[in-house]
């Protein structure tokens, strides 16, 4: 599908995104991500233990570990979503959170769930 794109020259440039849509977007290899936003060892485990698939999920696992007032940033937190981490196979849930929101940050406002879209005063017509 890139190819082809390529070949065609088209690209995907969306003027304005809803909040809904962003998150619904697949968090690896994103169209708004900068080059060096992923990393191979960094990121492992958040795709095969926390089957982190979209930037919904992303958005998910930094609330679960930063909503929490017991939860301690260290690789030994005994909060119950570190726990519950801990048990599907991560070995530090904290810095995992931290890869996540790393991520999310790094995307482009255009596509992050975090941004809401600009108001331009355009109304739909019926």
């Amino acid at each position: 599908l890139l190819k082809i794109a390529r070949r065609y020259n088209v690209s995907f440039t969306p003027i304005k995104l809803s909040v809904n849509l962003k998150k619904q977007m697949l968090a690896w290899f994103h169209l708004g991500a900068p080059p060096k936003t992923y990393h191979k060892s960094k990121d492992k485990c958040l795709q095969i233990n926390h089957r982190i698939e979209s930037v919904k999920d992303l958005k998910e696992i930094t609330n679960k570990l930063t909503s929490t007032n017991i939860h301690q940033t260290a690789a030994s937190c005994t909060c119950t979503e570190c726990v519950e981490n801990r048990l599907a196979g991560c070995k530090n849930p904290d810095k995992c959170a931290r890869v996540a929101k790393r991520i999310l940050d790094n995307l482009s406002p255009l596509f992050n769930p975090n941004t809401s879209p600009t108001k331009d005063n355009l109304l739909r017509t019926r």
